[in-house]
């Protein structure tokens, strides 16, 4: 089974991630509706790939944008998680 990665953003990080975002408009106001559709999204996607949350440190992924001179927005924060995801992945499968 392929493996999907997802951002996780705790409530806290979430805030941060409203201050930083470059979208910020295209962003769920509260933490609770942007959980609301990633469970959603999750749930629709569990029955065909194998689902890792990768929890985000938001100002630790902004600095990353701004050294690569990206902006924070959904593509970039994407290609983010699935970077992490796979560093994450290579870890757990060399050890």
């Amino acid at each position: 089974m392929m493996n999907v990665f997802l951002a996780y953003y705790s409530p806290s990080e979430y805030e941060v991630l409203l201050k930083l975002a470059d979208d910020r408009k295209n962003l769920d106001d509260k933490w609770e509706d942007w959980l609301f559709q990633y469970l959603r999204a999750k749930a629709g996607l569990s029955n065909e790939f194998e689902i890792e949350e990768i929890p985000l440190d938001v100002k630790k992924m902004d600095e990353y944008f701004r050294t690569k001179k990206l902006k924070n927005i959904g593509k970039n924060r994407a290609n983010y998680v699935t970077e992490m995801g796979m560093k994450l992945h290579n870890q757990r499968n060399n050890n």
